[in-house]
């Protein structure tokens, strides 16, 4: 089935187009991935340098999401994906990268 489909995409196409094709279709998408990888390793290393904590009224910064990442599993599983918190732990368990360090802050009492 696949083959047939890439046989009428590319039909029109000399040899060497068609490999160029096929090259992409076949590396393309791990490309991004692995893009997408690096792009999450270097927010690590930034976000790694900031002190986080809780805002009060906005709770606190959990996890640093790639773009890439946050709309491809929009687009797999649904709108309300990243609404489900159950599926948040799952991805930040499976991509420590995106994982924020927490720095609860004292409370302090002023008199």
């Amino acid at each position: 089935m696949s083959a047939q489909i890439f046989a009428d995409l590319v039909g029109d196409m000399d040899d060497e187009l068609a490999h160029l094709v096929k090259e992409e279709l076949l590396t393309g998408w791990s490309a991004q991935k692995a893009l997408t990888a690096i792009e999450a390793q270097k927010a690590k290393q930034l976000s790694d340098q900031i002190e986080h904590c809780a805002v009060e009224g906005l709770g606190q910064h959990v996890m640093d999401v790639p773009a890439e990442a946050y709309f491809a599993w929009k687009q797999k599983l649904g709108q309300d994906c990243w609404s489900d918190r159950s599926f948040r732990d799952w991805f930040k368990k499976k991509n420590p990268e995106v994982a924020v360090n927490y720095t609860p802050r004292k409370t302090t009492v002023l008199i």
